[in-house]
């Protein structure tokens, strides 16, 4: 894949001045008595909790990470057993940190009786978050992987080890595929909380329909899983490959790659615009990317902004401190009537900078960049291009695109472009 010139070039280029112009009836006593009457008799699906609960139970394992010596854990998660030999499946950001750091982390598993033992990552799939691990003297049967994603409505139940306070199974229904996605996911409407990661999710009769992977922060009971398909498939590719530490970070990396190419080649169709406040700028340019519009509704503001931010909510989990492979845009448009022309372009300006936390230093290098002013339809710009490689992804790189009017004194707008995780500089 080249250099996303094209897309940079879409949407400076896309940015132009727009050119004016009856009560539902109360139930009857027998209706009530009815109700009260199937609400008895309904199953108890806490029952079925339980039943699934101890089917599942000797295939789990809490999958713990330590730094250096230290016998006090670093990190913890689920996994549960795939195939017979100890091969277990997890989610990959669960042990990151020791395929990235292979010489710094250890990982070992507890089963819910106690028993201990060490775990090595055998492959990975970063775009879908998910690992196969192998345990030491440890090889329960394994559950049956379901591929088929359930239909909205069908009772579902989640296992693993939330916030290290033991083996726990939450209950509640799945929601189907999430729509307008750009990687797969079930929704379920069950709560999956910290240290469930890389747990089974399961259908009524226990077997396995997805993966814990995620859930909503500050929402609840809005929770993800990574459906079991792509669980078999990283498990086809896993049961003959040895353990490789090595191997395991050019694996990211190649996926990485992989994630990066797929996002770009789902953006080559037309460039959508709307109108923005006098300005026609690129509106939501996939199904899957998603976008919000705000402004500040209080009245005698001395600039009034409207904003519009889009993302394409398709990061990878890379390690601690690192999410890539994403995409997003945003949009600023500024109006005054009351600030002179030298402040109101100072206050545009200042939305002109390649600047945000999108990574610390130990991750990736300084930016470097380039300015030029183009001739737009009807009006001139500043350009800002910048460009920065990751520091152990070696081909990778971000980049960061800022475009801002240059000729209003009392209206401008400022558009971001960022995008994390691009391969291939320009000849």
């Amino acid at each position: 894949m080249k250099f996303p010139g094209a897309l940079i070039t879409a949407l400076v280029l896309h940015a132009a001045p727009v050119i004016a112009a009856e009560p539902a009836s109360v139930a009857t006593d027998a209706g009530k008595a009815a109700a009260v009457t199937a609400n008895t008799v309904a199953p108890a699906t806490s029952e079925n909790a339980r039943d699934v609960l101890a089917r599942v139970r000797p295939a789990v394992i809490q999958i713990k990470g330590f730094f250096g010596a230290n016998t006090a854990q670093a990190f913890h998660g689920t996994g549960f057993a795939v195939a017979e030999g100890g091969v277990f499946m997890t989610n990959y950001h669960v042990v990151a940190q020791q395929v990235q750091y292979p010489d710094k982390f250890r990982l070992e598993y507890r089963t819910p009786e106690g028993k201990t033992g060490k775990v090595s990552v055998v492959s990975v799939d970063v775009r879908h978050d998910l690992a196969v691990v192998r345990a030491v003297d440890h090889s329960p049967a394994p559950v049956k992987l379901v591929p088929a994603i359930p239909v909205k409505g069908e009772r579902a139940y989640s296992v693993g080890f939330p916030l290290d306070v033991g083996l726990t199974i939450t209950e509640g229904v799945s929601n189907g595929a999430v729509e307008d996605s750009f990687d797969p996911r079930i929704h379920y409407s069950g709560a999956i909380n910290g240290g469930m990661s890389g747990g089974p999710a399961l259908n009524a009769t226990g077997h396995v329909i997805g993966v814990n992977v995620s859930g909503y922060r500050f929402e609840q009971l809005v929770s993800f899983l990574v459906p079991a398909e792509h669980a078999q498939a990283l498990l086809r590719r896993s049961l003959t490959a040895p353990p490789d530490d090595g191997k395991r970070r050019n694996e990211v990396q190649t996926q990485m790659r992989g994630h990066a190419a797929a996002l770009l080649g789902a953006l080559k169709q037309g460039m959508p615009t709307q109108a923005v406040a006098g300005y026609r700028l690129p509106a939501k340019l996939a199904p899957f990317i998603d976008c919000n519009a705000s402004g500040d509704p209080t009245p005698n503001q001395p600039v009034q902004v409207t904003r519009i931010n889009c993302s394409a909510k398709a990061g990878l989990y890379v390690e601690q401190g690192l999410y890539s492979g994403d995409l997003r845009y945003s949009h600023f448009v500024l109006s005054t009537d009351k600030l002179d022309a030298w402040r109101f372009v100072h206050r545009l300006s200042e939305l002109a900078s390649a600047t945000g936390a999108y990574g610390s230093r130990r991750h990736v290098g300084p930016f470097s960049c380039e300015n030029r002013n183009l001739r737009l339809t009807g009006f001139d710009a500043s350009v800002l291009v910048c460009v920065r490689s990751y520091r152990k992804l070696e081909g990778l790189y971000d980049f960061t695109v800022r475009v801002s009017s240059l000729n209003g004194v009392k209206r401008g707008f400022a558009s971001h472009l960022d995008m994390f995780v691009w391969i291939s500089m320009p000849a």
